[in-house]
C-alpha cells in the first residue's frame, strides 16, 4: 500500500510540474513576458539570498499547518474548505490573549499557541457536529463558516474586545515574551517551522501506527465496512473536523506569534484555500505534504519577485495554483471512475 501511495504522490508531483511550467509559460507568453525571465525571477526570489530562503520557509510554514489539517479531514472522507476561517480565528485568539495577559516566555508562548489551537478546533468542531448530528454537508458548512469567521473576528477586534493602543482591525502588539524566537537571525523565520515539521511527523505516526489513525482511514476509505466493524462514523467525523480546525488554528497562532506579533484581519492571503492544493499534491500523506508545502512556498515567495523583477502579472501565479487544483481533482475523478 505504501508503494501505491508513493506512486500516486510521484504522479501528482508530475502533474503539478507540468501545470506550473507548461501553463505558467503559456500565461507568461500571453502577458508578453519571457518564461525564462519569469521562472528565473521566481527561483531567484525564493532562493537568491539567505533572507529570501528564510521567507520561502515562512510561507512553507504558513501553508503546512492548514494543509495538515485538511489532510486529517480528508483521511476521514471529509472535505474541510474552512481552514482559512479556522486559521483566522486561531490567530485572533492568540493575538488577543497574548496581548491581554502578559506572562513569562515559558508560559506566554504555550498559552498563545494553545489559544489558537483551541479556537480553530472549536470552529472546526461546529462543522463536525453538524455532520455527525444532522448529516450536514461539511463542504457547505465550512464554506459558510469561513465568512462568519472573518466577520466575527473583525467585529470582535473592532468592538467588544478592542484593546488599547491597537489600530483598526488589529489587536495590540504581543509582548516580547509571547513572540516565537527566530530560527534565522534578522529574518521572519521562527521556531514555528520546527513545530510544523514535528507536527507532520507525529501526525504521520498517528495515522499509520495507532487505532485512531486506522479508524480515521477506514471511515474515509470504506465507510460502510467501517460502520459494520463498529466504528462510530459520527464521532470520527466530529473528532476529525475538530483536529483539522485545531491544526489550522495553530497555524494562525504561529503567524501571529512568529511573524506579525499581533493579530490583523488581513493575516491570511488565502493560506487555507491554497492548503487544499498542498494537501492534494501531498496525497494526504503528512511527509509528502511537507514537500508540497515547500513547493507552494516557493511559488508564494518567488511570485513576488516574478512581479517585481520580470513584470509577471500577479494573476499568473494565482492562475497556476488554481490550475494545479483543477488538474489534481480531475485526475482523482478519472481514477475514481476507472475503479468503479
Amino acid at each position: 500500500m505504501s508503494a501505491l501511495l508513493r506512486g500516486r504522490a510521484f504522479r501528482d508531483v508530475a502533474v503539478v510540474i507540468v501545470v506550473v511550467f507548461g501553463f505558467g509559460s503559456i500565461a507568461m507568453l500571453l502577458a508578453h513576458v519571457s518564461p525564462l525571465d519569469g521562472f528565473g525571477a521566481l527561483f531567484d526570489g525564493a532562493f537568491g539570498t539567505r533572507s529570501e530562503l528564510a521567507e520561502t520557509l515562512v510561507q512553507t510554514t504558513s501553508l503546512l499547518f492548514p494543509a495538515l489539517g485538511v489532510a486529517i479531514a480528508a483521511r476521514a472522507g471529509l472535505f474541510n474548505i474552512g481552514a482559512d476561517g479556522q486559521l483566522i480565528l486561531g490567530g485572533f485568539a492568540a493575538g488577543w490573549i497574548g496581548a491581554q495577559f502578559p506572562l513569562p516566555g515559558y508560559l506566554a508562548i504555550p498559552m498563545v499557541l494553545l489559544a489558537g489551537t483551541f479556537a480553530g478546533g472549536a470552529w472546526g468542531a461546529i462543522a463536525g457536529f453538524l455532520r455527525a448530528r444532522f448529516g450536514a454537508n461539511e463542504v457547505i458548512a465550512t464554506l459558510m463558516l469561513n465568512y462568519v469567521a472573518v466577520l466575527l473576528a473583525t467585529y470582535l477586534v473592532n468592538g467588544p474586545l478592542q484593546q488599547g493602543g491597537a489600530g483598526a482591525s488589529e489587536t495590540a502588539g504581543l509582548p516580547k515574551a509571547a513572540q516565537l524566537p527566530d530560527l534565522i537571525a534578522d529574518s521572519r523565520l521562527t521556531w514555528a517551522f520546527v513545530i510544523a515539521l514535528v507536527v507532520a511527523f507525529v501526525l504521520r505516526w498517528v495515522l499509520q501506527r495507532t487505532v485512531f489513525g486506522y479508524e480515521l482511514r477506514a471511515a474515509g476509505d470504506a465507510p460502510e465496512a467501517a460502520k459494520r466493524a463498529g466504528i462510530d462514523l459520527g464521532r470520527t467525523a466530529f473528532v476529525a473536523m475538530t483536529l483539522s480546525g485545531a491544526l489550522a488554528g495553530l497555524g494562525g497562532a504561529t503567524i501571529v506569534s512568529g511573524v506579525l506579533h499581533r493579530f490583523n484581519t488581513g493575516l491570511s492571503p488565502g493560506y487555507g484555500f491554497i492548503a487544499i492544493a498542498v494537501a492534494l499534491v501531498g496525497n494526504l500523506d503528512p511527509l509528502w505534504i511537507v514537500v508540497a508545502s515547500f513547493a507552494f512556498g516557493v511559488l508564494q515567495s518567488g511570485g513576488v519577485a516574478m512581479q517585481a523583477e520580470a513584470l509577471v502579472p500577479r494573476d499568473v501565479v494565482t492562475l497556476v495554483t488554481g490550475l494545479a487544483i483543477i488538474a489534481l481533482a480531475g485526475r482523482r475523478v478519472v481514477a475514481s471512475l476507472r475503479s468503479t
